[in-house]
């Protein structure tokens, strides 16, 4: 067996020992991680796919960028 697939095992093991609870925690771990390691180019297309999603969906809800300004500045004199 190669070391690889004995972490894979270990990995498992230790998987099925943590509590319910704390499989969400776990499972952003792993997207952050899988996140990381892609290229820049892909994080911007994803960003830039994300944000035209947003702003579709803002559209259709009858948000506007003035809206969108608004809030922001209220949420930086909250923090």
């Amino acid at each position: 067996m190669s070391a690889t697939a004995k972490l894979r095992e270990t990995v498992a093991r230790e998987l099925d020992k943590l509590p319910d609870e704390e499989l969400t925690k776990l499972l952003d771990y792993i997207r952050f991680l899988k996140l990381k390691s892609l290229p820049d180019y892909e994080m911007d297309a994803r960003f830039v796919s994300a944000l035209e999603t947003a702003r579709q969906i803002a559209r259709q809800e009858g948000i506007t960028e003035g809206d969108i300004r608004e809030e922001v500045k209220r949420t930086r004199n909250e923090i």
